[in-house]
């Protein structure tokens, strides 16, 4: 049994050598397959060269790259030399990349193309500790150019491709070398250390191990349905820490990565050249798809549109009233016997339903399906919260989302949903690997249905946070329970609902607190709100700022007669304020689970939507310490007399 990430590699390689590890474009655009055994030698060779241009054991190596097939090789190859990764994105900032680097105190880059190399001889000044940068993409003409710039900043250039001909002249040289050095890894060796911005943005380096991740690979694959041969379509930043764990899932049953990028047109065709099983991607991914697949069918006809509106309607009620019969609802307490027996009659309904889901099926859902390959077996959501709409949605209609659910101290994942019997609008239980307790503001456990903070505990939480032991104290017991900072309720049988941050709440001047997550995923499922957050610290009631759905905005003004030549003056009209509050009087209202304090009092639009290294993560989750900074002028006159 392998011990590391590169050992269950170099295992895979041994026993499944033909089967396709990978799968990448070449410059035409056409996807070409790796092996096990030739990603395994990959892999060898680069660490070879690694080690032969001084890598040491326990040394930190930077890796500055996107999602790509040499990402992996290279990731694989830093660890089998006995060293940990220090990954970030190639849009990572010039400041960001002079702290990770510095404090980690790396000798060797690798970076993905020049574009980040002159980032890093910009601050190399900075990084004292900096000998070596290895490019990936490295254009011939650009080479000498680059070359006589890092020799200036006193660091010396190597490509991806020269680093794996020095392997394999050590590997010559020293037969069974690195093989030796990498079998003598163990699970308590450093893997990574992932840099991760709190609220205050300033980077926590999480320590992890072999071991946080290898723990959890077992387990997934009793959660999931992927077998030897799947393959999986990969969009996701791999430094993040959730897209890495999928893809060592994917890895350790014998499946293939398939790289393709998260741009609309290229993700809809990758996914009919590759006909994925397996989807890892973020809520918004799914977002995107049934926005697109709605403004299709708007297009078409009113008619159309009218009966895909009645026909989802009715599918998503069978799916409902099924969880129900089966028990696979939201419930906090044991189901009476009783009702046991009589949710049976909900079966009536459903057979009259029936045949509207039918219909459904041959106009719009087979084509849905056949959108995203035809053999989908598996989305697996994560990064975010799933909205309720399209976890219903997509479910019902045949193609399975699951969510999954941690933080990068966990390595990530600590709960995921069953895909064979799923409780819709849950993370589904805590794995088996570690435990989890939920603790209420007064420090006692909480019960099914009762409100509190979620903590984990298990072979999977981090080491701590790199050279930062007072942070790491702040948030990981002596015994080993993390406090995740996430508020949770519990089901009866255990699934964990997400309630919201703990940092994220939202006190009112009255004292009141609203968890921003759930009213925002409520408001974006408005046709005219394509985002939403809410706001209102220490204010009297809460306000939004609204990204405003345009399209669907100018088709409703058209329909009142208003003149759309000029949007903004649309968005600023009485027409449109009213039914923006009337859509958010719509939604958030108590028989949907609010509370009268948790209703919006005051909105504004906003001019762009949101941009990733902005107001969005790499994940594109929002990061509301940068929201509250650059919005503060809008939101303080939002609220001038409030």
């Amino acid at each position: 049994m392998y011990s590391t990430l590169p050992q269950m590699i170099y295992e895979n390689s041994q026993t499944i050598p033909e089967v396709n590890a990978q799968f990448s474009k070449d410059k035409d655009g056409v996807f070409q397959p790796v092996t096990y055994r030739d990603f395994a030698q990959q892999m060898l060779d680069m660490s070879a060269g690694l080690i032969s241009i001084g890598a040491q054991k326990g040394e930190h190596i930077g890796l500055i790259a996107d999602n790509r097939r040499e990402w992996q090789v290279s990731s694989m190859a830093v660890m089998a030399a006995g060293c940990a990764d220090i990954p970030r994105g190639s849009e990572t900032t010039v400041k960001e990349l002079s702290y990770i680097l510095s404090f980690s105190e790396c000798r060797t880059v690798i970076a993905e193309s020049n574009y980040i190399l002159k980032k890093i001889i910009e601050c190399v000044s900075e990084i004292p500790t900096l000998k070596n940068v290895i490019i990936i993409d490295c254009k011939k003409q650009d080479q000498s150019q680059e070359s006589e710039a890092a020799e200036k900043a006193g660091l010396k250039l190597y490509t991806y491709d020269e680093i794996t001909e020095l392997g394999k002249e050590f590997r010559t040289a020293n037969p069974g070398k690195v093989e030796e050095i990498m079998m003598q890894g163990g699970e308590e060796d450093t893997a990574t250390i992932i840099f991760t911005s709190g609220t205050t943005g300033v980077p926590k380096g999480v320590e992890l191990v072999h071991r946080n991740f290898i723990c959890q690979l077992k387990d997934i694959a009793a959660t999931l349905p992927g077998k030897q041969g799947d393959k999986s379509l990969c969009i996701l930043p791999v430094w993040h820490v959730y897209e890495r764990e999928v893809e060592y899932y994917i890895l350790s049953i014998g499946a293939s990565l398939c790289y393709s990028k998260p741009v609309s047109a290229v993700l809809m065709s990758d996914l009919q050249k590759i006909k994925p099983q397996i989807l890892p991607c973020v809520p918004r991914i799914w977002d995107a798809i049934y926005k697109a697949l709605q403004k299709k069918i708007k297009a078409t006809s009113p008619a159309s549109w009218c009966l895909f509106k009645t026909v989802t309607a009715a599918t998503t009620t069978i799916r409902t009233l099924y969880d129900i019969i089966h028990g696979r609802n939201q419930r906090f307490k044991r189901t009476n016997f009783v009702f046991r027996i009589v949710n049976k009659i909900f079966y009536i309904p459903i057979l009259c339903l029936l045949p509207w889901r039918w219909l459904g099926d041959i106009i719009f859902y087979n084509k849905v399906r056949a959108l995203i390959g035809g053999n989908f077996k598996i989305g697996i959501s994560g990064g975010g919260g799933l909205a309720p709409k399209l976890d219903r949605f997509f479910n019902a209609i045949g193609i399975r989302i699951v969510e999954g659910y941690g933080l990068t101290e966990t390595a990530p994942i600590c709960c995921l949903r069953y895909y064979r019997k799923p409780v819709l609008g849950t993370i589904g239980k805590v794995l088996p690997y570690c435990q989890g307790k939920i603790i209420d503001k007064n420090g006692n456990e909480c019960g099914p249905g009762q409100k509190g903070v979620l903590y984990i505990k298990g072979p999977n939480v981090m080491r701590g946070y790199y050279k930062q032991p007072e942070l790491t104290r702040q948030v990981l017991s002596e015994d080993g329970w993390l406090n995740t900072g996430d508020i949770v309720i519990k089901t009866y049988r255990g699934e964990i609902i997400v309630k919201g941050r703990q940092k994220d709440t939202i006190v009112l001047r009255s004292g009141e607190n609203a968890e921003p997550f759930p009213i925002e995923s409520k408001l974006a499922e408005s046709p005219y709100i394509a985002q939403a957050v809410v706001v209102g610290q220490d204010k009297n009631c809460l306000g939004a700022l609204i990204i405003p759905a345009k399209d669907a905005i100018k088709e409703y003004a058209e329909q009142q007669n208003m003149d759309t030549s000029n949007m903004s003056a649309v968005l600023r009209s009485e027409t449109i304020r009213n039914l923006i509050f009337k859509e958010m009087e719509r939604l958030i209202t108590p028989k949907n689970g609010f509370k009268p304090f948790e209703k919006i009092g005051r909105f504004i639009f906003l001019n762009k939507p949101f941009e990733v290294g902005v107001e969005l993560s790499a994940k594109q989750d929002i990061v509301r310490y940068k929201i509250n900074e650059i919005y503060k002028l809008q939101i303080m006159m939002m609220f001038w007399q409030a």
